[in-house]
């Protein structure tokens, strides 16, 4: 059923809200973007994935151009992470054909949450100082003193384990279709990345996913709707992406972890949820 015009100002203010809070935190924002598509506006369940897919490529591009200009990307760790993840994300699409896919997002979801409790538990160590006082630029260069040579490479102090972690991700995506960038985020941070340089490498490792899953949508059909409510939640998402690594500036990175474990059991409880049939995916 066709939305009326009215809903254009509210679908503004969603697609800001949701890009805030995801470029905060460091997540894609498919989390958010599809139950606000699907219980909100109405949409069937394909065009809210194609909705999200739109929003979250203008989000992760407006959210790392910002995070560029204020240098705290690590570009070796976002590589490294997008080499692992598109295997990660076949695997988990491919274990669907065998082994009820409910099943194991139920099991993805219990990790992360998992994930979730560990970050709860984290203290303030790994190259971020309890205090956070400091400006963004140099607590990015006291964690690199800290480290090995090789985990100044690519930020993390072992990138072995990195891999692991982001073929994980790609796994769990693979198989929920949600829970990638979450997972991604939180591995960095547990793996001793700082939450604030976690959360722009995760944004700036999502654009090149997100851009691929806008083109093959698009080149398949899988959206028939209007293109006007793709385009007003993406242009909130540019919008709230450019306000929220400002904001990032001004929040300790131990209140980011703790938020970031906050999605960390909303995605795992989405998951295990979809284990009994119930949710939106």
């Amino acid at each position: 059923m066709p939305l009326g015009e009215e809903f254009v100002i509210l679908a503004l203010i969603l697609g800001v809200g949701i890009g805030i809070i995801s470029s905060i935190v460091g997540i894609g924002g498919g989390i958010l973007f599809i139950p606000a598509s699907i219980f909100i506006f109405g949409f069937t369940q394909k065009q809210a994935i194609v909705i999200s897919l739109f929003s979250m490529t203008g989000l992760n591009i407006s959210a790392s151009i910002r995070y560029i200009k204020m240098k705290l990307v690590n570009y070796r760790l976002a590589i490294l992470y997008n080499l692992w993840d598109f295997p990660g994300v076949f695997v988990g699409a491919w274990i669907t054909t065998i082994i009820t896919g409910n099943i194991l997002s139920g099991i993805c979801g219990a990790i992360i949450v998992g994930l979730g409790i560990l970050l709860l538990r984290r203290r303030n160590n790994h190259g971020y100082k309890k205090s956070d006082t400091t400006t963004l630029e140099i607590e990015n260069k006291s964690q690199s003193t800290l480290e090995t040579k090789k985990s100044k490479k690519f930020g993390v102090n072992n990138p072995v384990i990195a891999s692991f972690s982001s073929f994980a991700g790609g796994f769990i995506s693979g198989l929920g279709g949600v829970g990638g960038g979450t997972a991604d985020t939180t591995t960095m941070v547990l793996l001793g990345v700082n939450p604030k340089v976690a959360a722009a490498t995760s944004e700036f490792a999502m654009v090149f996913t997100s851009v691929i899953g806008v083109i093959a949508h698009t080149l398949f059909g899988t959206y028939s709707g209007s293109f006007l409510w793709p385009l007003i939640m993406t242009l909130g998402a540019i919008i709230g992406a450019q306000i929220g690594p400002y904001l990032s500036n001004k929040v300790k990175s131990k209140i980011i972890r703790k938020i970031l474990a906050v999605f960390a059991f909303y995605t795992g409880i989405l998951l295990i949820l979809l284990m009994f049939n119930i949710g939106w995916i």
